[in-house]
């Protein structure tokens, strides 16, 4: 190869062009990478913010999740066809089957295909079990509420106080309370405002609405 051209004259002007050729390259390299790195920054920041939507929306579903109703110690009283009749203790979130197996558990006798097993205990109930063949008069529910024997009117929630609250079923002397720490500021217009007490949600409103009003 004839590398005449390369005298001393022109030597220095090629050096110049090498050193522009190299700092173009690297400035083209510079600009490309920093594209790339842009490039990978929108992407991620979008895939980053996706996520974060996503944990937010099912923060707010477990957030709106209605929280769980507090549950009270109720006493019902259990007889007829049962192992050990009488009295009992139990949370008010549990049913009739849960207070006959507390009770020992049916007889060989009884006659359960006439007791509603799932229905929900509220406060002063009484569960009757009866045996098979038995005839029962003057007796319409074998699970009876404790208002059934008493006087059809209802509790008034913006005027009762502690004790007349804790006659509402499923009512105990925590939730009473509450009823009336909400009532220092705010006054029940409707009976569903009571769902607004803590601890109080629909479940245990259905049990409890057919003895309350608000005047």
């Amino acid at each position: 190869m004839d590398f005449k051209f390369l005298n001393k004259d022109k030597l220095p002007y090629i050096i110049i062009i090498l050193l522009l050729l190299i700092i173009g390259y690297q400035y083209y390299d510079h600009e490309n990478n920093d594209e790339a790195k842009e490039f990978l920054k929108i992407n991620t920041a979008g895939i980053i913010d996706d996520n974060e939507k996503s944990l937010d929306e099912n923060t707010k579903y477990h957030e709106i999740e209605k929280a769980p109703e507090e549950s009270e110690e109720i006493m019902v009283h259990i007889s007829g066809a049962v192992n050990s009749p009488g009295i009992l203790r139990l949370d008010s979130s549990k049913r009739v089957v849960d207070a006959l197996n507390l009770a020992g558990g049916a007889r060989d006798d009884a006659d359960l295909d006439r007791v509603n097993l799932a229905a929900r205990l509220h406060d002063e109930e009484k569960i009757y079990i009866p045996k098979v063949g038995e005839v029962q008069e003057n007796m319409t529910t074998l699970v009876s509420s404790p208002s059934s024997s008493g006087s059809s009117s209802k509790i008034n929630i913006n005027s009762a106080d502690l004790n007349e609250l804790t006659k509402i079923p499923g009512v105990g002397e925590k939730t009473a309370q509450k009823i009336l720490d909400y009532r220092a500021n705010n006054s029940f217009s409707s009976i569903e405002d009571i769902k607004n007490v803590p601890g109080i949600g629909d479940k245990k409103f259905e049990s409890m609405k057919d003895y309350i009003s608000t005047y």
